[in-house]
């Protein structure tokens, strides 16, 4: 039988009301998730990848809102109902139950995503009492395993402590463990590794994988680090200001980039053992205003293989390749 997707995101929109404008946070995204897999979402800061993620989870705040498209999630295996959970009201009974329940995230700042006020403990027990209706001492015992899974030493005593009194790895395997406790078919994961030294951050991506294979579960990796999507993941979804404009398996994207953007990316990349003296290549120009999109396909004013009269003017669509990966751009039409 063939693999059905877990979650399946086709022509999404969330846009933002503002007095200035509106922008378009997330203009038409496509892409596909399959169980048990690790999908990287790369691009620059202000293309949409956090914006996507809050989507799914209908986290995105006022004034933003989801204007088109569907959010098809598998609920609870391969011939389980599929839901559209942008048609799910944000505070809904059935939206509660995926959100924390199926689909959990790990928030890009563990720093201010934790209550100051409350003890780690208590912020565990939450969600399992939550999601999977336990009573106060069973909640608190899972919770002190959840909290050794994640390496946590001593979880008897930190169980109590407050997320100040923790160092900023400790409150990151903190997020993992509130994020894991209710065993979640997806894990999305909001730049996981920010702010954390090199040592932390090989700790907290090995954690991740061993949970992974542990819980069954696939995850949905936000990054800026090109080298952690070439270390854990096996797909990759390249977004550029609001649009996929890549996916391919992380091997063939790594070693034969289709679209333009992501080969700038890939040449901006330092490079081990290059030359001291040489200049690393930067891509050329800034990411545009979001309240000014070019016409077109957004890359082009940046791009050196833009062709006058047709990347200028029309909107470019995903074209299939034969090889099974999918790019935006007029060069493979």
């Amino acid at each position: 039988m063939t693999q059905q997707p877990l979650l399946q995101v086709k022509g999404l929109k969330t846009h933002f009301f503002l007095d200035e404008g509106t922008v378009k946070s997330v203009d038409g995204a496509d892409f596909s998730i399959m169980p048990a897999s690790t999908v990287g979402v790369v691009g620059e800061s202000g293309c949409g990848k956090s914006v996507t993620a809050f989507s799914i989870l209908q986290l995105v705040s006022h004034p933003g809102r989801i204007v088109e498209g569907e959010i098809l999630w598998r609920r609870n295996g391969q011939n389980s109902e599929v839901v559209d959970l942008a048609k799910l009201k944000p505070n809904s009974r059935a939206m509660r139950a995926v959100r924390g329940g199926e689909i959990s995230m790990i928030f890009q700042e563990p720093m201010v995503s934790l209550s100051p006020v409350h003890t780690v403990g208590d912020q565990i027990t939450e969600v399992l009492r939550q999601h999977r209706n336990l009573n106060k001492k069973d909640a608190r015992d899972r919770a002190i395993d959840m909290l050794r899974k994640v390496g946590i030493p001593q979880p008897e005593r930190r169980i109590d402590t407050y997320p100040f009194q923790m160092s900023g790895g400790m409150r990151q395997r903190t997020m993992i463990a509130m994020a894991l406790a209710c065993h979640p078919t997806l894990l999305i994961a909001d730049e996981p590794t920010t702010a954390l030294d090199v040592t932390t951050q090989a700790q907290i991506l090995e954690l991740m994988l061993g949970l992974q294979r542990e819980f069954n579960m696939a995850i949905m990796m936000i990054t800026h680090n090109l080298g952690v999507v070439a270390e854990i993941c096996n797909y990759v979804i390249v977004m550029y200001l609001g649009e996929v404009v890549e996916q391919a398996p992380v091997d063939a994207l790594f070693h034969d980039a289709r679209h333009p953007y992501t080969q700038a990316l890939l040449r901006s990349i330092p490079v081990l053992g290059q030359s001291k003296t040489g200049r690393l290549d930067p891509i050329k120009g800034m990411v545009p205003d979001p309240y000014n999109r070019p016409q077109g396909c957004a890359f082009h004013p940046r791009c050196d293989r833009k062709i006058a009269g047709k990347c200028d003017l029309e909107r470019i669509p995903l074209t299939s390749l034969p090889d099974g990966r999918t790019v935006r751009c007029v060069l493979y039409q």
